[in-house]
């Protein structure tokens, strides 16, 4: 038997527990990273990774604290300057540029193995950070002053405080006893990279469609994009069944030929959408964060960008409390943490779901009201730039 002691423990070595595990360390705290499966350092360079994130400028600016974004910009990964967006069943369009805002852009388009591989390896220079991987937990036990996490193979590891940013399935929400609201959505979201005969313009493109909004984000080189066709499950198995020659005529079609025609598809994969929200995010010496905390719909791709901000936010609180002398994983310091994110992210969820369903309805009145709408805001440039501003997460 084993038995190390850490100042925190970090579930899941994804995008978001990487990026808790370096602000952490960061602040000299000791730090156990725990991962079932250690993530793909090296791939091939002529295919794209199916996870394709847009990466918003607060984002960028806690990338930069970790100082990891210089490494991440040598890789392949597209600035989109302008967002255009436009509803199918009606006549409405709305576009948004950083312009508008005296912006260079309005965020990056980033494949998440990019992001995976630039956090994994700064970690791993770290001298209080020490990443256990492949590991399989077994048991959690929450004491007065400290948790106890028992490894595969009897490793018994103990911590001030643990953090669960292990995803949807989160075994520390479980073994906390974290309770969750789940929804499911119905729908299925595709992913594929594929080319087009028009450039993308570094414009990331949205048209809503009845089953669900399709999305193409641009990449590089500029007749390359990362498509997410949000559909009902049954439509998204049949556009997976359909042979690559008929999709690309298929997905043209849907996108209205907006980068014209569309040559060449990768393989295409799909994932079941649903809303889960967990109804506490912390405990005593626990915290979640991430899709361990809440998953939501994929519509305006803000999911990771709140997750990301649940990591900086946290890591504020416990330097807060550190210089304060207090117990890192006391309930009352991670409250903190707890009101700060919450009702962010609850309205931001609300938002979503309230999107989903206008865009969703083929009732010929709402659709007209749909189309009003953007049209009225595509023509109000102060409403536009507190928008553009809320979405970059500069908005305050």
């Amino acid at each position: 038997m084993s038995f190390e002691i850490f100042d925190v423990i970090v579930f899941g070595g994804g995008i978001v527990g990487l990026t808790s595990a370096n602000l952490l360390a960061k602040l000299g705290l000791s730090v156990a990273l725990i991962e079932a499966k250690p993530p793909i350092l090296e791939w091939n360079e002529q295919q794209y990774d199916f996870r394709c994130s847009a990466i918003s400028r607060s984002s960028q600016k806690i990338f930069q604290q970790i100082e990891i974004w210089d490494e991440i910009i040598t890789n392949r990964i597209s600035p989109y300057r302008q967002m255009v967006v436009w509803d199918k069943e009606g006549f409405g369009e709305i576009t948004f540029d950083a312009k508008e805002v005296t912006e260079p852009d309005l965020g990056h388009i980033i494949e998440n193995r990019v992001m995976v591989k630039a956090l994994w390896t700064h970690a791993l220079k770290k001298p209080n950070v020490k990443i256990i991987s492949p590991a399989i937990a077994k048991t959690f036990q929450s004491e007065k002053d400290h948790v106890v996490i028992v490894l595969e193979h009897q490793h018994h590891l103990q911590a001030k405080l643990v953090i669960g940013a292990d995803g949807a399935q989160s075994w520390i929400r479980q073994a906390a006893g974290i309770k969750v609201m789940q929804e499911d959505y119905h729908q299925s979201a595709l992913v594929a990279t594929v080319q087009s005969e028009l450039p993308h313009q570094e414009i990331a493109w949205q048209r809503f469609l009845p089953d669900g909004p399709l999305a193409f984000l641009p990449l590089t080189p500029p007749d390359t994009s990362s498509i997410v066709w949000t559909s009902s499950s049954e439509e998204a198995k049949e556009l997976i069944a359909l042979d690559d020659e008929q999709f690309c005529k298929t997905l043209a079609h849907a996108f209205d030929y907006r980068l014209g025609k569309i040559f060449r598809t990768s393989d295409r994969k799909h994932f079941p959408l649903h809303g889960l929200h967990a109804k506490q995010y912390v405990l005593d010496r626990v915290v979640i964060i991430g899709d361990a905390a809440h998953v939501i719909h994929p519509l305006a791709g803000q999911g990771l960008n709140l997750g990301l901000n649940d990591a900086i936010t946290l890591s504020d609180i416990l330097s807060k409390a550190q210089q304060g002398d207090y117990d890192i994983g006391h309930y009352l310091v991670l409250r903190k943490y707890e009101r700060a994110r919450k009702g962010n992210v609850f309205s931001t969820m609300m938002a979503m779901t309230f999107l989903k369903n206008l865009f969703g309805s083929t009732n010929s009145n709402v659709s007209i009201l749909r189309s009003v709408a953007l049209n009225c805001v595509n023509q109000n440039q102060f409403l536009k730039k507190k928008i553009i501003s809320e979405a970059m997460g500069i908005g305050g």
